[in-house]
């Protein structure tokens, strides 16, 4: 691991790993990653792969984590096939390995493939129920946008007081106005926004007000944002100007004659007219390609839409804070993501992942899926600001100020409550030894998410980083081995694992060693000295890492917890 950065000296860079993906006859689909971080394709993968129906990949509003990391897999067997999936988590790796860099996921995809739901992309290496880890998006530095870099970066921001306006659909009955809360989106919007209350002007216009919205699109906007709901089912898409209920699940708009704006091929020319280098339709359907296409046509740098419908509660929680994160100084990238995941913790606040109207909030377990990014620019910081002293600095401080808390925190505790907090570590601690190449550390990587993901919630530790100053590898490794409940050892073809288990087996016989081999691959002659130790267990023959997953519960969990369950201090 390299040293780590002086916090306030850390700017986020996303780095795109692109694909495109398109259809070539009924039955098959191409792709290509023709740009990452650890190298390109030449030629891309032909998959066998039959139309896909919207029914196969809906997730519906009641519909639990499961429904998503189902599509999510499946997604992921279309989008990363192998080698793309191999180059994605080499890109993770790198990108891992630098505090400066996330990854962008730039997805550009032919007409039929744009729509589908992609941010539900799942690891494939994560078998049983569903968690949030599951999903590539759950990754902080992590990103997804659609469309190729075609545009020059928006230029940054200038002194002049920025202009954003705000729509807001309104219902046409007196009694209940407002039921999507879009004046209150407004004022959140405000409020997390208070930073930028000296260079921005905020202007919430009701899109019944024709004449209101018709002189502001006249305008400079620099940013512009709808509340409401979009209809999105042929080419004329557009949004309501006033909404009706008919009483049961149907909205419909209630304006004998929509003004032109509320069609997507009027708004999306006017408001490149006007200068406007984000768009935000916090709306159902609005990320829909028959509505988000008339604003790529005309060059809109960045749009952020929903995928089908979305709660109230989250649009609100999604609004305000990207909006905060945008006024921190962050990318789009980083402060869409800041925001999917301040959704994502709304929707955890209940205990168990269960359907929307179970929950004490109306809030899906998915709706943090739900929005998308428009980008065909490389970048988009719309409010760029000084690192030192500002609240960007603080945003994108968090993970190493949470590191400095941490370190603190500790080097006052006293003996009996170190003691305590290394217990909590054996609790759940499993390190993992074998070569990390590339014919090896992806089946480390699989074991490692398969522990993750176990009902115990182990923590998979392994060594891919340098140790810290003062010690050597082989102290290090003898060290967080008398910290963990297990230790396996892949002795597949090993390098360093016969010197690193010779210093620690001999002395560790409260730490089970579970030796996993692939079949056919080469061990070393003096392992079988070690089997001498009754903490080395039988070793676990394994096929691929599917076959490693399905021996993991019956051949290394359960003997290991056995032996510890049986084992007494002499």
């Amino acid at each position: 691991m390299p040293p780590r950065p002086p916090p306030d000296t850390v700017a986020v860079r996303f780095v795109d790993f692109a694909i495109r993906a398109w259809r070539t006859d009924s039955q098959h689909i191409e792709v290509i990653a023709h740009s990452t971080p650890v190298g390109g394709m030449r030629h891309p993968v032909s998959l066998r792969q039959p139309r896909i129906r919207p029914a196969d990949v809906e997730i519906g509003f009641s519909h639990s984590l499961d429904r998503a990391a189902e599509v999510g897999r499946d997604l992921t067997r279309v989008l990363l096939p192998e080698p793309i999936y191999g180059l994605l988590l080499e890109s993770l790796r790198w990108a891992a390995e630098r505090p400066d860099i996330g990854l962008r996921l730039r997805l550009c995809l032919d007409d039929e493939l744009i729509d589908l739901p992609w941010e539900c992309l799942y690891r494939q290496e994560l078998a049983g129920p569903a968690v949030p880890a599951g999903f590539f998006l759950a990754d902080g530095d992590v990103s997804l946008v659609r469309e190729p870099p075609i545009l020059p970066l928006p230029a940054g921001s200038s002194d002049r007081v920025q202009r954003l306006l705000f729509l807001g659909t309104l219902f046409d009955d007196p009694h209940s106005p407002d039921p999507w809360q879009v004046r209150e989106e407004f004022r959140l919007l405000g409020e997390r926004s208070a930073a930028l209350a000296r260079r921005v002007a905020f202007d919430f216009v009701a899109t019944t007000d024709s004449a209101g919205v018709e002189a502001r699109l006249a305008t400079p906007i620099d940013i512009f944002h709808y509340a409401g709901h979009v209809e999105a089912d042929n080419d004329d898409a557009h949004f309501l100007q006033c909404a009706r209920f008919d009483g049961v699940v149907e909205f419909a708009e209630a304006s004998p004659q929509p003004a032109p704006w509320t069609r997507a091929r009027v708004l999306a020319p006017r408001l490149k007219a006007a200068g406007t280098r984000l768009a935000v339709f916090n709306a159902c359907n609005s990320g829909s390609w028959n509505f988000v296409r008339p604003f790529m046509q005309a060059a809109l740098p960045t749009f952020i839409g929903v995928q089908g419908s979305v709660s109230n509660a989250a649009a609100l929680v999604f609004s305000a804070a990207l909006y905060g994160a945008l006024a921190a100084g962050l990318s789009v990238d980083e402060a869409v993501t800041q925001a999917r995941l301040a959704v994502l913790e709304l929707a955890l606040q209940d205990p168990a992942d269960m359907p929307a109207d179970r929950r004490r909030m109306q809030i899906s377990a998915n709706d943090w899926l739900r929005f998308m990014i428009y980008m065909p620019t490389g970048d988009a910081v719309l409010f760029p600001r000084p690192e030192r002293g500002s609240e960007q600095g603080q945003a994108r401080r968090r993970r190493s100020g949470q590191l400095e808390t941490l370190y603190a925190t500790l080097a006052r505790l006293n003996d009996s409550e170190q003691a305590q907090v290394v217990s909590e570590i054996y609790r759940s601690r499993v390190l993992i030894l074998g070569r990390f190449d590339a014919a090896h550390k992806p089946t480390l990587d699989a074991l490692g998410a398969a522990l993750e993901a176990h009902p115990r919630h182990y923590r998979k530790h392994l060594f891919d980083y340098e140790p810290p100053a003062g010690r050597n590898l082989t102290e290090w490794i003898r060290a967080h081995a008398l910290m963990s409940r297990f230790v396996i050892a892949d002795i597949s073809d090993p390098s360093s694992v016969p010197h690193e288990l010779a210093s620690v087996v001999p002395t560790s016989p409260s730490v089970p060693i579970v030796p996993i081999i692939r079949e056919g691959a080469r061990d070393y002659s003096m392992f079988r000295d070690l089997g001498a130790y009754p903490w080395v267990l039988p070793t676990v023959i394994y096929r691929n890492d599917d076959d490693l997953r399905a021996r993991l519960e019956p051949d290394i969990i359960g003997p290991a917890e056995a032996r510890l369950a049986a084992w007494k201090p002499a």
